[in-house]
């Protein structure tokens, strides 16, 4: 989850529907709801630019008229082909340094394109307006903070140009010049004025939490040392969305609340660790939690950024915060995450809280969610779920209460026998690897004191799971540790029905049940 910033925004009411629907998909910053990772913006945001003011520049110059009309149109020509040469020339000739392109772009709009900074400074010397906008709200000082140039941001400001020149969308040029990461840009803003804690409009966030989103610690420390407010809020957003987790909701839709997130929040999501220091340094509230409920060490733990979720401890982060519905220990379990697991116990999570709530499904990483159906479960019965054998035994250890069992009547180790290995997209499924991890959650949950034979609301015992799926390395070690060979389910079937299926097939879990005894009903 986090999206793009739009490069420009057309205040014309009649425009090319290409462009309508670009300025359309534009956006800032996106919520944390969902650990996703950003992405840089600056390529694309250049690249745009650049192609609208070519083409526009190009249409100009088709539609070109004679005399002065002609020489105007030479000097965007020149300055357009970053010809410095040639507009100096044109500039001693007398022509006029603010003549606007089709899209209200001037020389001075290209010469901080190129960052030349030869150019601007004749342009400037001619009277060049500083602050011109083109169609889309940039000005020349927003494409000098887009490059980072901190020559050029220093020529346009020496001019006069406004630092809190901003784009339609509420994009500063503060904002422009944190996200492209120039800690010296920034700098030159604020001494001019620049406005530190101004919000863009869409979801009212700031220059530092871009800075933040987009990794940049430098910036981060220029923007704190100069008094950022690191416990600002973005704005909530009331939204409706399809969720993986409203099982009780059979459309699956629900109404909620994203965004209120701190520079701290941020900063959990990215995983950033010297980021994050510059924000607690300079008095970020390590306990913030989102509008989701989510504090910075449970979005931390499930994004799988162990390195900041120990730091977060370390600064004092509350290990059994659950506004989320959900704790930090779940979430790293969920992620596999025995190191911090441990860390949170020995910290003092609550090794036996429930699941109250599951997390919102990701788009990004749709493995690391927790499901509806996984509320009231603990840390050690998502341990076994998940096949996390060595989380299970540091729970155990911990003081896990290991007998848990689900409303429906599932064990932990009736999970085990049930676990899938999760795996990233596209990674092809391991059964050999996948049975191992299976057969170590069973172990221990059978050495953490776990009934083989107890059985769920169905009547089925993990025997029956293992034999289903036909785990011979699982089946043979609930054989070994006394689970009942002939156990029958609500369904009237035993291990051998289970594993022969309905075509009844004599397979190597059939025969191996068979050899100790087993017989089908």
């Amino acid at each position: 989850m986090f999206g793009h910033v739009c490069s420009m925004r057309s205040h014309r009411t009649r425009r090319p529907a290409r462009l309508r629907r670009s300025a359309a998909h534009c956006g800032t910053i996106a919520h944390l709801t969902w650990a996703v990772g950003t992405r840089p913006w600056g390529k694309n945001v250049h690249a745009r630019t650049a192609a609208g003011l070519m083409l526009l520049a190009t249409l100009v110059l088709a539609t070109a008229g004679p005399g002065a009309a002609a020489q105007d149109t030479a000097l965007l020509d020149a300055a357009r082909a970053a010809d410095v040469a040639a507009v100096i020339g044109l500039l001693d000739e007398g022509v006029s340094a603010n003549t606007p392109q089709a899209d209200g772009a001037t020389a001075l709009h290209w010469a901080a394109h190129w960052d030349d900074a030869a150019m601007a400074d004749a342009l400037v010397g001619a009277g060049a307006d500083v602050d011109v906008a083109n169609d889309f709200g940039a000005t020349p000082l927003w494409l000098a903070c887009r490059n980072g140039s901190e020559a050029m941001v220093a020529i346009l400001l020496a001019a006069g140009a406004d630092a809190n020149a901003a784009l339609p969308s509420g994009e500063t040029v503060l904002m422009t010049a944190s996200r492209t990461g120039s800690p010296e840009v920034v700098r030159l803003l604020v001494s001019h004025g620049a406005d530190l804690d101004a919000r863009e409009h869409t979801r009212g966030q700031t220059a530092l939490m871009w800075a933040v989103a987009q990794q940049h610690p430098d910036v981060v420390e220029a923007l704190v040392g100069l008094g950022a407010d690191v416990q600002a809020r973005s704005s909530p957003q009331p939204r409706r969305i399809h969720t993986r987790t409203a099982g009780f909701n059979p459309s699956g839709v629900i109404d909620t609340v994203l965004g209120s997130n701190t520079p701290i929040l941020f900063a959990a999501r990215q995983g950033n660790l010297d980021v994050a220091r510059h924000l607690v340094a300079a008095g970020a509230d390590v306990n913030d939690t989102a509008a989701t409920g989510t504090s910075a060490l449970v979005v931390s733990a499930h994004s799988g950024h162990t390195a900041l979720a120990l730091f977060l401890l370390e600064q004092g982060a509350d290990p059994k915060a659950a506004e989320a519905g959900y704790t930090a220990l779940h979430a790293a379990t969920l992620r596999g995450d025995e190191t911090l697991a441990a860390a949170l116990l020995a910290r003092g999570a609550d090794p036996n809280a429930p699941v109250v709530r599951g997390s919102q499904g990701r788009r990004n990483s749709p493995d690391y969610v927790l499901d509806h159906d996984v509320v009231g479960a603990t840390a050690f019965w998502l341990a076994a779920n998940f096949a996390e054998p060595g989380i299970m035994r540091v729970l155990a250890d911990g003081g896990a209460d290991t007998q848990i069992v689900m409303e429906d009547g599932t064990t932990p180790l009736m999970a085990a026998a049930a676990a899938r290995r999760r795996r990233e997209p596209g990674l092809a499924a391991n059964p050999v690897a996948d049975e191992r991890l299976v057969l170590e959650a069973a172990r221990a949950a059978i050495d953490a004191g776990g009934d083989v034979n107890a059985a769920d609301a169905a009547g089925n015992t993990a025997l029956h799971t293992a034999a289903r799926r036909r785990l011979d390395t699982v089946v043979r070690l609930l054989a070994d540790s006394g689970a009942d060979l002939h156990a029958v389910n609500d369904n009237g079937q035993t291990p051998v029905d289970v594993a022969a299926g309905r075509g009844g097939d004599n397979n190597s879990t059939v025969e191996l049940l068979l050899r100790r005894g087993a017989s089908a009903r």
